[in-house]
């Protein structure tokens, strides 16, 4: 048996569910997750390079 992903238009799911059910195949759905505006903002910010960069990892936890 194989796993296979594919990513198909939300409008159109029900139309390949129905298609993979017919033809005997089990579907399983994962819904993508969406980041929040903070992660948004925190991940352009790090491609901007304004993030802080550490040494090492106690010097990371002595800034918190």
């Amino acid at each position: 048996m194989q796993t296979l992903e594919i990513k198909v238009p939300e409008e159109k799911a029900p139309l390949i569910k129905a298609l993979l059910k017919e033809l005997g195949i089990t579907v399983k759905t994962k819904k993508q997750k969406e980041p929040n505006k903070e992660t948004i903002a925190a991940m352009k910010e790090l491609k901007e390079g304004k993030g802080k960069q550490f040494e090492n990892v106690e010097e990371l936890f002595n800034s918190i």
